[in-house]
């Protein structure tokens, strides 16, 4: 049994022991004891309907119970190892939901916070009444790509517990004075319309700051619809006021040496004559190779003198023009976006890394790894207009735990792959963030600093990265109707 199991069972243990003795010294309290039960019964009942019929409208097919004061609701749960515990747990699997809510006497003594389980989120809420001292204890679970809209209606439900107890329990006056201000039953009284709750949206940006230095981050999609613009106005507004853009390349200008490209593909991607990329594939990525060449309409002879990571190089970057994403062909990636915006001000910009140094991170991969880099890319290709359409959706929603999910999925599913996460992601993160306050130095503040998306998620994304360096760091929020990308 592991210590968080053994302090629940004591504290239920505690619980019930000190229920005894109560029981024992207090000879009426059973008739209380059924009377508060109805008391939360009935104050519990509004807020199960409306999330049962919250559940309903998003997940038809969900399996919704209430037993024992308790509501239940799941939709295609199944049992899997936990990656926070390593032991068993039933979680949701794509595209469902695993919920329960409860409401229970006292404060609560768990924590409300959200709880990343890299295949879901886990979100437990308490709001509390003061009124009737009991507070609804929530547990809900889902999957990164489960709708922003409805995670923000539960949310809203739930919170909305307390105020509609401090309404709803409040005594009903019968003193004279009332009675004279009552409106008769027959009075005509106007209902004035009230305006939807909606929670505020986070932006995929944060404000980082340190003494009088501020430093901007924005996670960036490399390729965008044109839909996606135009930009929150609070990011323009940061971009126009600081001093410097920092980017991973300057793609707009930069002048790449094609011959230290050239030769970096001579020495580390391709195989000497006769040798051959066939030979070297594993039996199952072979297989998956032959079905993109035959999807592709491409040939074998197009790629035979190149090792897998350059295979996969000439491959993904061709993504956009094959398949099905036409909107994205004609689309501007945030990156560009602030790029050309820079030139058009003259913005000093500033680089993290160089194509060279971002070419050469994948040709120090493991053969193994190379492998299997691109099988799972190749598979990947199938579901390009998904994978793009979650990356979006958390993007617009500043939703950071689909995000990870997106960016580190491959590694939970394919261990293998864990050196491959570290070289692209852990490693440069860790290497960019020593570089800012040094950008402050020579460049000034504000700092714009302009990212891949997935350079912003985990503990070694760069807003945690400047915390451990002291700075302050926050994830910008802003109202519905001012979050001009969220359409």
């Amino acid at each position: 049994m592991n210590l968080r199991a053994a302090i629940a069972l004591a504290f239920c243990a505690f619980h019930m022991a000190c229920f005894a003795v109560q029981a024992e010294t207090s000879p009426a309290k059973g008739q209380t004891d059924g009377s508060a039960a109805s008391i939360r019964e009935e104050l519990a009942r509004p807020v199960y309907a409306e999330l049962t019929k919250l559940v309903r409208t998003y997940y038809p097919n969900a399996k919704i119970s209430e037993k024992g004061g308790k509501l239940h609701f799941e939709f295609k749960a199944a049992p899997h190892i936990s990656t926070s515990t390593n032991l068993p747990v039933l979680g949701p699997k794509e595209g469902g939901i695993l919920g329960e809510v409860e409401l229970k006497q006292g404060k609560s003594k768990t924590e409300p916070r959200s709880i990343n389980e890299y295949y879901y989120q886990t979100l437990l809420m308490s709001p509390y009444s003061s009124t009737n001292d009991c507070h609804l204890s929530v547990k809900v679970s889902y999957p990164p790509e489960t709708s922003s809209d409805f995670v923000d209606k539960f949310k809203i439900a739930v919170n909305e517990f307390d105020t509609s107890q401090a309404s709803s329990d409040a005594p009903i006056s019968t003193s004279p004075v009332a009675s004279i201000v009552s409106v008769p039953p027959t009075a005509s009284v106007p209902v004035l319309p009230v305006k939807p709750l909606v929670a505020p949206r986070k932006l995929f940006f944060w404000k980082a700051k340190k003494g009088s230095d501020i430093v901007y981050l924005l996670g960036t999609v490399h390729t965008a619809p044109p839909n996606l613009y135009p930009l929150p106005k609070e990011i323009e507004t940061a971009f126009n006021e600081s001093k410097c853009l920092i980017v991973e390349v300057d793609i707009s200008k930069r002048k790449v040496d094609p011959a230290k490209v050239h030769q970096l593909v001579e020495t580390s991607g391709k195989y000497p004559p006769p040798d051959r990329l066939s030979k070297h594939l594993s039996p199952s990525t072979k297989r998956v190779f032959d079905a993109y060449l035959n999807w592709a309409g491409e040939s074998w002879a197009m790629y035979e003198q190149y090792k897998p990571w350059y295979a996969r190089e000439m491959i993904t970057a061709s993504v956009p023009r094959r398949g099905d994403l036409s909107k994205l062909r004609k689309g501007l990636g945030i990156d560009l976006h602030f790029l050309q915006k820079a030139l058009a001000r003259k913005t000093p910009v500033a680089e993290f890394e160089t194509v060279e140094f971002q070419l050469a991170l994948d040709s120090k991969l493991a053969p193994d790894v190379q492998d299997k880099l691109l099988q799972v890319s190749l598979l990947e290709m199938k579901d390009t207009d998904t994978f793009m359409a979650t990356i979006f959706d958390a993007w617009k929603t500043g939703d950071t735990a689909k995000m990870e999910h997106t960016a580190v999925h491959n590694s939970v599913d394919n261990p293998e792959l864990i050196p491959f996460t570290m070289a692209l992601l852990n490693n440069r993160n860790i290497g960019m963030a020593a570089k800012i306050e040094p950008f402050l130095k020579t460049k000034g503040s504000p700092l714009f600093v302009a990212v891949g998306s997935a350079h912003m998620v985990g503990e070694t994304g760069l807003p945690n990265l400047l915390k451990k360096q002291g700075f302050e760091v926050e994830q910008i929020t802003v109202a519905p109707e001012d979050h001009h990308s969220a359409h």
